[in-house]
C-alpha cells in the first residue's frame, strides 16, 4: 500500500469539483445554467456521500467521537444547503451563491487536505486499499 493514497484519491476528486464549480458559475445566468450546477451537485454530494459513508465512519471507529468529524459533518450541511437554495441557476441569485460557496467550499477542502486526509493516510494506512475500493465502487445517489 503507498503512502497518501487515501488523500491523493479525495483530493483529485477536490480538483474535479472545483472545475465543474467554476462552470456551474460561469454558467450563471446562461441557457445552462441550472444543468452546469445540477452536475455540479451531484458530484459533490456523491464525493461527501463517499466521505460519509465510506471514510468517517472508519476514521470515527478509530478516534471515537471527537475530533474533526463534527466540523467537516456541519460543513458537508452547510454546502448542500446553499446548493438546494440556488438549483433554479438564476442569474443574480446564481452569482450571489457562487461568492457564497466557492469560499465555503475552499475553506472546506483546504481542511480536508491539510488535516483530515493526512490523519486519515496515517490512521487507516492498514485498511486504506479497502476503503478507497469501497470509495470508487460507492454509487452515485441522484437527488
Amino acid at each position: 500500500m503507498s503512502d497518501g493514497l487515501l488523500s491523493s484519491f479525495l483530493a483529485r476528486q477536490h480538483r474535479e469539483l472545483d472545475s465543474l464549480m467554476e462552470d456551474a458559475e460561469n454558467a450563471c445566468g446562461t441557457p445552462r445554467a441550472r444543468e452546469a450546477l445540477l452536475a455540479f451537485g451531484e458530484a459533490m454530494e456523491h464525493h461527501l456521500g463517499i466521505e460519509e459513508r465510506v471514510l468517517f465512519p472508519e476514521f470515527a471507529r478509530r478516534t471515537g467521537p471527537g475530533g474533526p468529524l463534527g466540523v467537516m459533518r456541519e460543513e458537508h450541511d452547510a454546502i448542500r444547503s446553499l446548493l438546494a437554495e440556488g438549483r433554479d441557476g438564476g442569474g443574480a441569485t446564481c452569482r450571489a451563491l457562487f461568492d457564497t460557496l466557492t469560499i465555503l467550499v475552499s475553506q472546506h477542502h483546504l481542511k480536508e487536505e491539510n488535516v483530515l486526509y493526512p490523519m486519515s493516510d496515517g490512521l487507516l494506512a492498514d485498511c486504506a486499499d479497502d476503503l478507497l475500493a469501497a470509495m470508487k465502487e460507492a454509487p452515485i445517489v441522484h437527488e
